[in-house]
């Protein structure tokens, strides 16, 4: 008898168990919600010196937390209006707030030499940098830390900069 009632509770606790767990096999961990940063740039918001320039920006960074195989894949897309010259590089500094420089954390990618338009995009699997960390990159991230610029050959310390925000 008391055998019978013990395989009952267990049968019981791991079907309680199963429907819990709703059968996600998604290795990602499946209810990973995706955080949108978006930068509104500007000359005016160059640190240290603002840079009186009629172009501006918008850039944008996806992220899933514990997206792709080897740890978090970050996606971004710069689009501009009326930069002075094509961009020459173009980054994602931290850790700083509004008012403050920082050094360069990852490099992003020029995809067109245009001057207005979607000019920037790719995806990051890594920093690349010998102390932050692609997990460090989501803190700054998440903490408003980080910031994105673009330089071109009339601005070279650069012509537009905007602070990432979280919506």
């Amino acid at each position: 008898m008391k055998v019978r009632h013990v395989v009952t509770t267990l049968l019981t606790l791991m079907t309680v168990v199963a429907v819990a767990c709703g059968g996600d096999d998604d290795p990602t961990g499946g209810g990973a919600i995706p955080e949108l940063y978006v930068a509104q740039m500007t000359g005016d918001a160059m640190r240290p010196d603002p840079v009186a320039t009629t172009a501006i920006g918008t850039a944008t960074i996806n992220f899933t937390p514990g997206s792709g195989n080897t740890g978090q894949l970050i996606s971004y897309s710069v689009t501009v209006t009326g930069l002075t010259g094509q961009a020459t590089e173009a980054h994602i500094h931290g850790p700083a707030g509004v008012d403050a420089a920082a050094p360069v954390i990852v490099a992003l990618t020029i995809k067109s030499g245009a001057t207005s338009g979607v000019i920037i995009s790719g995806t990051i699997a890594s920093t690349g940098h010998p102390t932050i960390s692609m997990d460090s990159l989501v803190v700054l991230l998440r903490n408003g830390d980080s910031y994105v610029d673009v330089h071109n050959a009339a601005y070279p310390n650069g012509e537009l900069r905007g602070q990432l925000t979280r919506r």
